[in-house]
């Protein structure tokens, strides 16, 4: 065999092998996490009372789904209405969220207060502005567009209560999308389903978590005040703050049986939109925060393996751009030479692996939906072999166009948390198709 057969090959292995060996381990650890772990640890009720807690709803040009966000926080939660208040951030919106605001002040009185700031400062410094007029000493940070299940109140506090959650300074939810309207938020049931909770589920099977879900997460308010608040500098404020919890001595947690619903993106660039900023964090804080942590990896030790996984992860995916690009070089010279049996053996080996990725990809999701709700979302299966291949094609675009756009912002410290609302779904908003919103 030439030497080029064998570069053709580490190239189809280079690009094949870091999904299947990664939703592999996902596999395994996810199991072990559920059979040991999960089982025993479903939320139950209070037995020392309601704490008093402060929901923060960031708000940047919400005319759109506030009022429906607030109405549910309301008067939908399972929970004492005198044990908790809602304050929203109005971060310089110029639409009609402040009237919004002002009439939802009317109907639910001091149950509902607003922190108005002019100029859009981003969710961090909206939620650090927000924490010192927050009477809680727990503060649920929930997104303008996402509505929790009705019992998430007292099951997040089930884990503060219990044996051993005095060390806990957040626990974050089990996301689910509450738009199923267009092909490309359809297929997102999978990832959420499939992806995301089974890599927390992994994560937790070493005991650290890669990131908080911003859009509904319960904090311990003492642990956000121990590590400074959310820093207004990073892109993704709840990466970061998972990272400075847990460096910091303070314990974090998913909860898959707390879930939330929340407006995932209709549309390929809405979509591409959000993982770039998702990946700016990641890297963000992969690269301002893991060097201090790895001076102390025992100290840090749960640390450790998500910042392996995720230096690969990006390692990988700045790889598979010129490995692809010189795989289809390398197969256009076959058909140039007419080198039909090197073009053959390589596309085929190439078909192997992808069939590998797609079957790991799909047993990765008949596991999770068995984990979540006993197989009801398999509906969502026909989906699967689409999203797991364009899940990791997106990913690995975000990586190559975001990691030097962030590394410039990192060397010029500039403030990357400011931020604008995405488009929201009729879902989202309470309303059908066809209503007035004025109405």
């Amino acid at each position: 065999m030439l030497l080029i057969d064998y570069f053709t090959q580490i190239l189809i292995y280079t690009l094949v092998s870091y999904p299947i060996i990664g939703g592999l381990s996902f596999i395994v650890s996810s199991l072990y996490y559920w059979l040991l772990m999960e089982k025993e640890d479903q939320p139950r009720y209070l037995k020392k009372g309601t704490p008093f807690i402060t929901i923060l709803v960031p708000a940047h040009n919400e005319e759109a789904s506030i009022e429906a966000t607030i109405d549910h926080l309301a008067t939908q939660m399972n929970y004492p209405t005198d044990q908790y208040e809602i304050i929203v951030v109005n971060d310089g919106s110029t639409d009609k969220t402040g009237i919004i605001l002002e009439t939802l002040q009317a109907k639910y009185g001091q149950r509902l207060r607003t922190v108005t700031i002019i100029n859009n400062r981003g969710k961090a410094a909206g939620f650090n502005s927000a924490l010192g007029f927050a009477k809680g000493e727990f503060i649920l940070s929930n997104d303008a567009d996402s509505k929790p299940e009705v019992d998430a109140l007292w099951k997040y506090m089930y884990y503060f209560e219990r044996e051993g959650g005095s060390q806990l300074g957040a626990v974050t939810g089990n996301m689910l999308s509450i738009n199923k309207t267009t092909l490309v938020a359809e297929a997102q049931q999978n990832e959420l389903n499939s992806i995301i909770g089974l890599i927390k589920r992994s994560q937790l099977s070493y005991g650290g978590l890669f990131a908080f879900s911003g859009a509904n997460t319960m904090y311990r308010k003492a642990a956000v005040i121990d590590v400074g608040g959310w820093q207004a500098e990073q892109p993704t404020e709840d990466i970061a703050i998972s990272w400075d919890m847990q460096t910091a001595g303070w314990q974090a947690y998913f909860a898959p049986h707390i879930r939330f619903f929340m407006d995932v993106p209709e549309t390929l660039p809405e979509l591409v939109k959000q993982r770039r900023r998702w990946t700016s964090g990641g890297l963000y804080v992969l690269l301002t925060k893991s060097f201090g942590i790895l001076r102390h990896p025992i100290k840090h030790f749960s640390m450790v393996p998500i910042i392996i996984d995720y230096g690969l992860s990006i390692i990988w995916s700045l790889f598979y751009w010129i490995s692809m690009a010189t795989f289809i070089v390398l197969q256009i010279g076959y058909v140039i030479n007419q080198d039909w049996h090197r073009l053959l053996s390589s596309l085929s080996i190439a078909a192997i692996f992808i069939t590998i990725e797609i079957l790991v990809g799909l047993i990765q999701l008949v596991q999770a939906s068995y984990f979540n709700d006993g197989g009801r979302s398999l509906k969502y299966i026909a989906f699967a072999p689409w999203y797991i291949l364009i899940y990791w094609m997106v990913n690995t675009y975000t990586v190559a166009v975001e990691i030097v756009p962030t590394i410039r912002q990192i060397i010029r410290g500039k403030d990357a948390g400011v931020w604008k609302s995405p488009t929201r779904s009729t879902e989202a908003t309470g309303k059908r198709e066809g209503e007035d919103s004025d109405e």
